[in-house]
């Protein structure tokens, strides 16, 4: 299981070496450019692949806990403001609504998120101990 401390939000993707070009040329490099994969520097690899995985799941983790707080926020200005102005507070539940069902889905897609964390990090380890014979552990 993948366990991860992330102690800021964050909300905008960061891309390693500036750019997403630059990025996808660094997987590139790491790998090498024989089909087997048999010049691919493993460990560099995993370094990599664990800041691009990291940053994401951070991502979808920062965007679910303010979307929990803001449909909680609407729903309270609701029912203050149903007294002054039901139509208003009828727009401010359809916009919790929506906050909710936006965080719904990003639970969602944080659930496949992390199984497809442990699944590359399953590959790249049993790669790593099976060229090294390191048994590095997916924290």
């Amino acid at each position: 299981m993948i366990y991860r401390n992330f102690n800021r939000l964050k909300f905008k993707r960061t891309y390693i070496g500036g750019s997403k070009q630059s990025e996808l040329q660094a997987f590139e490099d790491i790998q090498g450019t024989k089909e087997d994969n048999s010049e691919c520097d493993w460990l560099e690899y995993r370094r990599i692949l664990t800041h691009y995985l990291d940053d994401t799941l951070n991502i979808v983790l920062s965007w679910k806990y303010l979307l929990g707080i803001l449909r909680l926020i609407f729903i309270v200005i609701s029912i203050f403001v149903f007294n002054i102005n039901t139509y208003l507070s009828i727009l401010i539940l359809v916009l919790a609504t929506i906050s909710h069902l936006i965080f719904l889905y990003l639970k969602k897609y944080e659930k496949g998120l992390l199984s497809q964390y442990d699944f590359s990090l399953d590959i790249v380890l049993n790669e790593i101990n099976n060229l090294t014979g390191f048994k590095l552990s997916k924290n």
